[in-house]
């Protein structure tokens, strides 16, 4: 598991999948950086598979409508986008970082285990099921969705990911038109 993380999710054209890069400490003190090929399908199954998790945490606290669940995601969300340090570069810590891999690995497989009501563990693995396991809580879970989603408008890639991540998508798109 890796303590003192730091997030990066590019998009390379050349490839048409976005690179997720993950840089952290090891509890030996060491500093690892996993690289993961994110394609189109993937991303797809992810933020579904995030979507639910949010959603069914949500719906386990409390007996909400769904437009009322939908509020308590957007207030969830904004909450843990202002706790999260977007102003860091990428790499800051990571001069001395062992590359995990000669290449990225290919995500193929996600998992999610709940560990307690809300701590989790996200999976990333690739065929042989190599791969990482990313001690997360919600405030991560949220941020990593908002970045994919990010990642995915700026690749252009114009699919739908699902509900939610969608009508951001849509929004977005709205907004470049107006301007």
């Amino acid at each position: 598991m890796l303590d003192r993380l730091q997030i990066n999710i590019e998009y390379s054209n050349t490839e048409d999948r976005l690179l997720l890069r993950i840089c952290g400490m090891e509890s030996q003190g060491e500093c690892v950086e996993y690289r993961f090929w994110l394609t189109r399908r993937f991303v797809s199954i992810f933020i579904q598979a995030i979507d639910k998790l949010i959603s069914d945490c949500l719906a386990a606290d409390m007996q909400v409508s769904p437009d009322a669940l939908e509020a308590m995601k957007k207030f969830q969300q904004e909450a843990a986008l202002a706790k999260a340090d977007f102003s860091t570069p990428y790499g800051a810590f990571s001069e001395d970082c062992t590359l995990i891999g000669e290449a990225p690995f290919l995500a193929a497989t996600l998992k999610i285990q709940k560990k307690s009501k809300d701590r989790f563990v996200l999976s990333l693995l690739t065929v042989d099921n190599e791969g990482i396991n990313l001690a997360a809580d919600l405030d991560i879970i949220h941020t990593l969705r908002k970045m994919i989603v990010a990642s995915v408008d700026n690749a252009g890639w114009n699919q739908p990911v699902s509900g939610e991540a969608g009508k951001e998508l849509k929004a977005a798109e709205s907004s470049l038109r107006m301007s």
